[in-house]
């Protein structure tokens, strides 16, 4: 409930954002798309993924699972916040001109206001402009430091999740093993880089940063993140019921062992 209130209040607060105009509209419209993303957040974990969110909290927990997790979210950042730039400069016709290192907070009021010029502020509005000479700019929004966390996330759980079955495999019995092994060749292939979605992921924003074509851009910054997040959560599925079924065969076979030595004496 606390979430969809704070969903709710998005809307109004960057209404109110227009109506205070240039004095306050970049503090109103930052509140507004941190509500708003940080709703959507919390009910993506909450609902879809709240198994996930338990697998998270125990992995990132591990040396190797926090390395894993700021990698993957750094190199999405940088790669969505070149595509915001680019989409700025197509867009406004901002051209920015990158002499120093500067870090510089911006927002651009997206006119006639209506719920999509609404829904456009909390995609675009506010970014961190990071300029790094002599030509790199990189624009972070809410939108982008949310969908590249979850994106984080779901990688993570994936990569973890493959290694536990993995271990689990070298307990199991060889002849089961055997059989399964197949099943986890494919999951384990899907999630190393991890599927297709993210391979998209990571170099459609490097293509779209040599394009003039504003489809690549929007496409590149909305299309394939929200597929790459889709596309992992499938895998995530796919991997966690493998590693129940694992888990009863390992479960098993400690039962048949104990049986056979209870025989035995």
């Amino acid at each position: 409930m606390l979430l969809l209130t704070i969903f709710a209040v998005s809307f109004p607060l960057a209404l109110y954002a227009y109506y205070v105009g240039s004095q306050a509209f970049a503090f109103f419209e930052g509140a507004a798309s941190f509500a708003f993303w940080f709703s959507i957040v919390g009910l993506v974990f909450l609902f879809p993924m709240r198994y996930v969110v338990s697998l998270f909290s125990k992995y990132i927990r591990t040396l190797r699972g926090s390395i894993l997790l700021g990698s993957y979210w750094t190199a999405h950042l940088i790669l969505y916040g070149l595509i915001l730039e680019g989409i700025v400069a197509y867009s406004f016709r901002i051209h920015s001109l990158v002499s120093q290192l500067n870090v510089n907070l911006a927002s651009i009021p997206i006119y006639p206001v209506s719920v999509a010029s609404l829904l456009a502020g909390f995609a675009f509005n506010p970014s961190i402009d990071i300029f790094i000479p002599p030509v790199y700019v990189l624009a972070l929004s809410f939108y982008t430091i949310s969908i590249s966390f979850i994106i984080a996330v779901l990688v993570l759980t994936n990569i973890m999740k493959v290694a536990e079955i993995g271990k689990m495999c070298t307990n199991a019995m060889r002849s089961r093993a055997l059989v399964v092994m197949p099943a986890l060749g494919v999951i384990g292939g899907a999630a190393c880089c991890l599927s297709l979605p993210v391979l998209i992921s990571l170099a459609a924003p490097t293509a779209a940063i040599f394009s003039s074509s504003p489809i690549v851009y929007y496409s590149a910054y909305f299309v394939f993140p929200t597929a790459t997040a889709f596309g992992l959560k499938f895998n995530m599925d796919s991997t966690n019921k493998i590693s129940s079924s694992m888990s009863k065969i390992v479960a098993q076979n400690k039962t048949n062992r104990k049986g056979q030595g209870f025989l035995a004496n």
